[in-house]
């Protein structure tokens, strides 16, 4: 038999139509055909450990928000380093293998049942600590000792990154970002409504809703309370201590107070509406936001002020982004400027690229990488703005993040690649698709989005502990200075004066430092 007897078309042979509906059967043959040629092929755009191995890149770990998409895309998945809480632990080994992993979150047993045995069972449950985590490696440590074998052990302590994610259903979802592990999920009505957030703080988790907010406890997800917008919401909110702040229309930034949403809110009012999203300081005393041809500055006070802007003549379209020494941000032309949080808008620099660009730039603690509308890609000194190298490669849709000695990136087909930043050349690409990639300037873990909800969590090779690009150090009270007093350095750069709000040349004495820029006595 060959093989075109195994070939059957409609009607011949074992079709019982008769010969006048031939016709019927070619239509419906011609019909599967065609479906067949022009369906979609389904691409796995979620990942594996095999697929990213060229890159030299692991899967640290994989979980869900919730069923659903992101809400408002890369935006609506927030990495927020804690200013206090830590993940501590004490690992154990002998030679090179570990042993045994002490959590100084663990309960304390020997308290524990000290206390039920006094009859003191009420208060919270006593946890290790470091010191008491260090104390059981020390008593595992002496056992292997008895057993012939020289064990040691390793203290790690390090700020307890979340990630949290809102979802198209509504659900909000709070991971931690080392372990994956799921720490909680809330949900807020009326999921039709425009979702916004999340907002995150080191106490609360706040999500706009249609016309009202949800403020979330970051440690349990517990709804903490929920208010009516004054004005409707315009893009992402954020959380500035006891505060959510929203972008709302006609340009107004809205400051509603979480625990007491009665009182009346706190209304500021600065260049035109903002959908890009804020930006909050390391310190979480300043948010940054550009609008038309500006960037403003708040200042995170009793009331929350506004205190400087930085004036570009040139028309902007991306959020900024915090540094340890201010903020950056890039002009839909191509001109950066990493600006300081002194009162008089200044800057430690700018640089005109002459590139278009509408892209959020991505940095570590030494780099600015930049990405233009054409798909190429510029690294700059952090510190002085000079421009390390240029990237012509092209065809480069978003930065996902930066390691130790590469960065990476999604080109236009959905791929993911990594280039040195010593010089920018392409050393590795993956064929693995992606569907949507989360860039990441706090550290240096990169982050994956399915179009379902799935989120993926990557590392280098060897990795162990994370990198926090711009630690997190929540001032105290008593340090912070006082209302109207420059919080931060002079700018190095002695022309970045110039430019100053005020019209003034570099030349003119500095005003008082309690001038507030906008006209305030």
């Amino acid at each position: 038999m060959t093989n075109q007897s195994l070939i059957r078309t409609p009607c011949q042979g074992t079709c019982g139509f008769t010969q006048g509906r031939n016709a019927v059967c070619w239509v419906i043959f011609a019909f599967f055909i065609s479906l067949l040629v022009t369906a979609p092929t389904v691409a796995n755009a979620q990942i594996n450990e095999r697929s990213v191995a060229p890159l030299g890149l692991e899967v640290m770990w994989e979980n869900s928000i919730g069923g659903a998409g992101l809400a408002q895309g890369a935006e609506s998945l927030a990495v927020w380093p804690h200013s206090t809480d830590r993940r501590e632990y004490v690992d154990v080994f002998v030679g090179n293998r570990l042993i045994e992993r002490i959590d100084a979150r663990r309960v304390d047993r020997e308290t524990l049942d000290k206390r039920i045995l006094e009859g003191k069972s009420s208060g919270p449950v006593p946890i290790l600590g470091l010191q008491g985590a260090q104390a059981q490696a020390e008593k595992l440590i002496k056992t292997y000792a008895v057993l012939g074998k020289k064990a040691t052990y390793k203290t790690v302590s390090q700020p307890l990154t979340y990630v949290v994610g809102l979802a198209k259903n509504g659900v909000v979802t709070a991971i931690d970002g080392e372990t994956g592990e799921l720490l909680w999920q809330s949900s807020v009505p009326r999921a039709d409504l425009p979702l916004y957030g999340p907002g995150i703080s080191d106490d609360y988790v706040t999500v706009v809703n249609g016309n009202a907010f949800y403020a979330m406890d970051l440690q349990n997800g517990n709804m903490i309370n929920t208010g009516r917008l004054a004005f409707t919401p315009a893009g992402s909110a954020a959380s500035l201590d006891q505060r959510i702040i929203v972008p709302s229309t006609e340009g107004r930034l809205v400051g509603y107070n979480v625990e007491n949403p009665v009182i009346a809110p706190v209304i500021l009012r600065a260049g035109t509406e903002n959908r890009r999203g804020l930006a909050i300081s390391a310190d979480r005393d300043f948010m940054a936001w550009t609008s038309r041809n500006a960037m403003y500055l708040v200042r995170n006070e009793n009331v929350p002020k506004l205190w400087s802007k930085v004036n570009l003549d040139e028309p902007l379209d991306s959020k900024p982004i915090a540094t340890n020494q201010g903020f950056l941000f890039t002009s839909m032309y191509g001109t950066v400027i990493h600006a300081t949080t002194a009162r008089t808008g200044s800057y430690l620099w700018r640089v005109n690229l002459a590139i278009p660009t509408s892209h959020t730039p991505v940095c570590d603690n030494k780099h600015a990488f930049i990405l233009s509308d054409d798909g190429r890609v510029v690294a700059l000194d952090l510190q002085t703005g000079t421009q390390l190298w240029g990237s012509y490669v092209g065809h480069v849709d978003q930065i996902v993040g930066v390691g130790k000695e590469h960065l990476y990136i999604q080109n236009d087909r959905g791929s993911l690649s990594k280039l040195r930043v010593s010089d920018g050349q392409v050393e590795a690409t993956s064929s693995a698709m992606v569907d949507m990639v989360i860039p990441n300037s706090v550290t240096d873990r990169l982050f994956i989005a399915t179009k379902d909800g799935h989120i993926s969590c990557l590392r280098e090779t060897g990795s162990l502990q994370p990198t926090v690009f711009n630690p997190p150090k929540k001032s105290a009270d008593s340090a912070k200075p006082a209302a109207g007093n420059a919080p931060s350095k002079t700018p190095t750069n002695p022309a970045a004066n110039s430019d100053d709000i005020f019209g003034a040349p570099a030349t003119t004495p500095a005003k008082p430092a309690n001038d507030d820029p906008f006209g305030a006595p």
